[in-house]
């Protein structure tokens, strides 16, 4: 019951942020314009290019326009090559089902290279299986099939990246804002916090969204890395946006720091004067990131006005519009000497971006500074493309699983519903491939939403293929269904579910001439949704309480990898210590990620996931413990994190992940003697923090291994 209520809950989650109205519209006019073509030429055959039309617009997944149209292309050839191989083959159902097994199964083994792939594979085996449920009654018909699949995915990719204003950096500039606009939200937070003497939860959940920040540098990374890629030669804005990319690494952490520290601190009446300080120092940076972001999201420096209060004098001259906030060094007091040393730290920072953003609106050159902060990249090395292939040739692969499953089930679905004679056999087979998931509990909840959807969906198709029966009518509907539905698509799959049903449905209509095929498919919905519940129940079954562990432990090493590092190293904002905190950063958002699923597949009550929860919350706490001891210190400092303690730390931490992987009690810790330390209060305090969150994530160890959420 818990676990049905979870799905639900899911099914009827709103997203944040606006519907994708300009990707509707754009994915209307990608199909309804060779539907009308068709129409009007009286070509049936050309109605095939508004399929293509429809699904390479939906592989359009943003980014950079190299890689966009490398993933459109890819669909638009490969969709026709499949969709006319297909065409000639469905008359036997011997070789029918032969064919829809090995072109499943390999659609979807392209995911061993990758999500984008995996998706790519998706689009392509559902154009393999509506050609196979479509036979062509000659070679000639089958070439023309392939010949306007071509062409409507041409003219999805002109319409997407040519008729459009055609901009290479403005997807990089816009993935680089949404970055400063997040450190802008984590600075507001900060200082809001620091101010008003946040409690505890407040204090767990502002640092959890900290964290968060991590997946939109990694896109931001890949999406300039990909434009960069694309351009013959190295360019001024490319060299900006990188430096600003390199700058969000340790201002991340520098927050991230004085968010521990400022927790320890609390309502300590001594330390008014760093609250004080803090806070300012918080508004200031939330200025300057926002207006940072609004200088990417521009792209020309007209209207950029400075904020009402405390602006930056840059070193070289500006006009007045383009000065930006800044911090400025108050009289308050004495502080804390490692927030002192924290904030120094994000000054610096903070001028070096503020010094950048303004050279990539003028087209001054990246300066001194700036390039200092870029780490070296690593030299690309030679990797067989079929590396990927080989590495998951084996039936421990969760990737081969996967393929193997979706094809065999989408095949049995083929036979089952042709032995039953129930409507469209391929429609089911299709919705089989759409519904089933690497993993069981994302099947389960696909399942729920693809047949409610469908259910609603096919009425509604139903409804509209008997009152509406002229075609150029039905063209109009289909464009409508397609523009709410691909606008929708951000805030609510099941909308956009619900709405593209009826969609596909029409499509099929007005290709077959058919008016009573909408009615035929809400069976085969409810046939697909058993099969594919089946199938990732017995075939290969995988759950993800086998899984956890072995994330959970990656965390945990990667935590005492990073205190290590730390200890080595006289900054913790050098590229070396970046880099490992950045590992460090994608082993918790795995763990992460892999509880969410636990938590869809777990049959039980919601309490007993507690220890795993605690687990994770506590094994990012300890990095935050940590990088607030190690991220303000300056060259020439003695560290506050001597080698000794950090191997000792790190030997704790490798005891509860061997305990985790084995499903066992963990042995008691050995005890840590903490070195002396200054008359620093904020120090001390996070210091004495890293022995008791070692021993709450051993009692979370404990608690897990001995619970029933893994059994």
């Amino acid at each position: 019951m818990h676990r049905l209520l979870r799905h639900l809950r899911s099914l009827f989650r709103v997203e944040p942020g606006r519907p994708a109205l300009w990707a509707g519209l754009r994915a209307a006019i990608a199909t309804a314009v060779p539907l009308c073509l068709a129409f009007l030429l009286g070509v049936p055959q050309a109605g095939w290019a508004g399929l293509t039309g429809l699904l390479v617009t939906l592989a359009d997944k943003g980014g950079s326009y190299h890689s966009r149209a490398r993933v459109m292309g890819l669909v638009t050839a490969l969709g026709a090559l499949v969709g006319m191989l297909a065409a000639p083959a469905g008359h036997t159902y011997w070789v029918d089902a032969s064919l829809l097994l090995f072109g499943v199964t390999a659609a979807s083994f392209a995911r061993c290279y990758g999500d984008t792939a995996g998706a790519v594979g998706g689009q392509l085996a559902v154009i393999f299986v509506v050609s196979l449920g479509a036979p062509a009654a000659t070679l000639g018909d089958a070439v023309a099939r392939g010949g306007s699949l071509l062409l409507g995915g041409l003219w999805a990719m002109t319409l997407s990246l040519l008729l459009w204003p055609l901009r290479p950096y403005r997807p990089a500039r816009r993935a680089v804002a949404r970055v400063y606009a997040a450190l802008a939200t984590a600075a507001e937070e900060l200082g809001a916090a620091t101010l008003n003497g946040a409690t505890a939860d407040q204090w767990a959940e502002g640092l959890r969204r900290h964290g968060g920040i991590r997946p939109d540098i990694e896109r931001a990374r890949g999406v300039l890395a990909a434009t960069r890629r694309g351009r013959p030669d190295e360019s001024r804005r490319g060299e900006h946006l990188l430096v600003l990319v390199e700058l969000a690494e340790p201002m991340v952490a520098l927050l991230s720091a004085l968010a521990e520290a400022m927790q320890v601190v609390g309502r300590d009446p001594h330390l008014h004067a760093t609250r004080e300080r803090v806070g300012r120092l918080c508004e200031a940076h939330a200025a300057m990131d926002q207006w940072v972001a609004r200088a990417l999201r521009q792209e020309r420096n007209e209207g950029m006005r400075a904020p009402p209060r405390l602006a930056l004098r840059p070193r070289r001259r500006q006009p007045a519009r383009m000065s930006a906030p800044a911090v400025r060094q108050g009289a308050e007091g004495p502080l804390s000497a490692h927030v002192a040393t924290l904030l120094d730290r994000l000054r610096e920072y903070a001028g070096v971006t503020h010094e950048t953003a303004s050279g990539l609106l003028f087209g001054d050159p990246v300066s001194a500074r700036g390039k200092g902060t870029v780490r070296g990249q690593p030299e690309a090395r030679g990797v067989s493309p079929w590396q990927p292939v080989r590495d998951n040739l084996h039936l421990d692969s969760l990737v081969l699983r996967h393929a193997l499953r979706t094809g065999m089930v989408a095949t049995a679905a083929l036979g089952l519903t042709r032995a039953l004679q129930v409507g469209d056999a391929h429609w089911v087979s299709l919705t089989v491939i759409s519904i089933l998931q690497p993993y069981a509990g994302s099947t389960e909840e696909r399942v729920l939403q693809r047949t409610l959807g469908t259910l609603v969906g096919a009425s509604l198709a139903a409804l509209i293929a008997t009152t509406v029966h002229t075609p150029a009518t039905m063209i109009v509907v289909i464009s409508l269904l397609t523009a709410v539905s691909v606008a929708l698509l951000p805030l609510n799959f099941g909308a956009f579910q619900i709405l593209l049903t009826p969609d596909y449905l029409l499509m099929a209509t007005l290709s077959s001439g058919d008016w009573t095929v909408a009615s035929q498919r809400s069976l085969g919905v409810l046939i697909a949704g058993t099969l594919a519940l089946l199938g990732s129940w017995t075939l290969w079954p995988s759950p993800e309480r086998r899984r956890f562990p072995d994330a959970a432990a990656s965390a945990l090493r990667a935590d005492g990898k990073y205190l290590q590092r730390l200890a080595t190293h006289r900054s913790g904002t050098e590229p070396e210590v970046n880099e490992e905190r950045r590992r460090l950063d994608q082993a918790l958002l795995e763990a992460e990620s892999s509880f969410q699923r636990l938590m869809t597949e777990y049959r039980g009550p919601p309490q007993h996931l507690e220890s795993g929860m605690a687990l994770l919350t506590y094994a990012r706490r300890f990095a935050l413990a940590v990088t607030a001891l190690g991220t303000g210190r300056f060259e020439g400092r003695t560290s506050v994190l001597p080698q000794q303690l950090a191997q000792r730390a790190s030997d704790s931490l490798e005891l509860l992940a061997r305990a985790l992987q084995e499903r066992r009690e963990p042995p008691p810790l050995p005890p840590l003697s903490l070195p002396r330390t200054s008359d620093d209060p904020v120090l001390g305090a996070l210091l004495e923090r890293v022995p008791r969150q070692l021993g709450i994530l051993h009692g979370a160890v404990a608690r897990l291994s001995e619970g029933p959420a893994l059994r």
